[in-house]
């Protein structure tokens, strides 16, 4: 430029960024939602997976444990419905065994009263007959009594034994039969097992007075004295 000084202007450096482009798409990429999205639930899908396999882990373990725990009990319940097989066997037998000890203990003997009538034999007596009975008779349950005495009694056997003896006074007028009754009703064996005081009664009426066949010089009558023992109560 005439008549001054000329300036040339400074230049700037132009910066150009090739992969600007491809760095851009990238960050977008990057920042894109759905990704994110799919990153968390493939993350979530993982836990929930991790879970499951662990809880059929824990199923299989527990029943494996059932299973040992299911085969104790069946071995266990082997062995104690046969040990209560066996006591009700067994208890079964010991009730058997204590009727049987009980009927023993609480049967109706005659032999102590043929011995006990031998004894209280008196003079002018002669015995011609003894009869021993027993009857049985089963009882349904029951109530006896009322109000404060009223007992209730469940089924049971009763046992009934009576003795009759039939005998001849060979001295009427002496009234010798009367003795022979009182003899027997105080005789020890029949005071304490018949109960009472008069166990001996006289069934019927005396015979009428009879001439021996055999010795005619000599007269009798005839006679039968009965007596009721306590009922024998049998529980079933």
């Amino acid at each position: 430029m005439a008549g001054g000084l000329s300036v040339c202007p400074k230049t700037m450096p132009i910066r150009i960024n090739l992969l600007a482009e491809a760095q851009a798409t990238a960050e977008l990429r990057r920042k894109d939602p759905v990704k994110r999205g799919i990153w968390v639930s493939s993350f979530l899908v993982s836990v929930v997976i991790l879970w499951i396999v662990k809880l059929q882990m824990d199923v299989m373990f527990e029943q494996k444990n059932y299973n040992n725990i299911a085969a104790s009990m069946r071995n266990q319940t082997a062995k104690y419905s046969s040990v209560t097989n066996e006591n009700a066997r067994v208890g079964d037998v010991e009730g058997k065994l204590s009727k049987l000890d009980y009927l023993s203990t609480n049967r109706f003997l005659w032999a102590p009263v043929f011995n006990a009538l031998q004894k209280s034999m008196i003079d002018n007596i002669q015995v011609t007959k003894i009869t021993g009975s027993q009857t049985y008779t089963f009882e349904n349950p029951h109530d006896i009594g009322s109000g404060p005495t009223l007992q209730h009694l469940g089924k049971a056997t009763v046992e009934k034994d009576t003795l009759s003896v039939e005998a001849k006074d060979l001295k009427p007028g002496d009234q010798t039969y009367a003795k022979y009754k009182e003899n027997l009703c105080s005789f020890d064996f029949f005071l304490k097992h018949l109960q009472r005081r008069d166990g001996f009664v006289l069934d019927g009426t005396l015979g009428p007075v009879t001439v021996d066949p055999v010795d005619p010089n000599k007269q009798f009558i005839t006679f039968t004295l009965v007596a009721h023992f306590p009922d024998i109560r049998r529980n079933e």
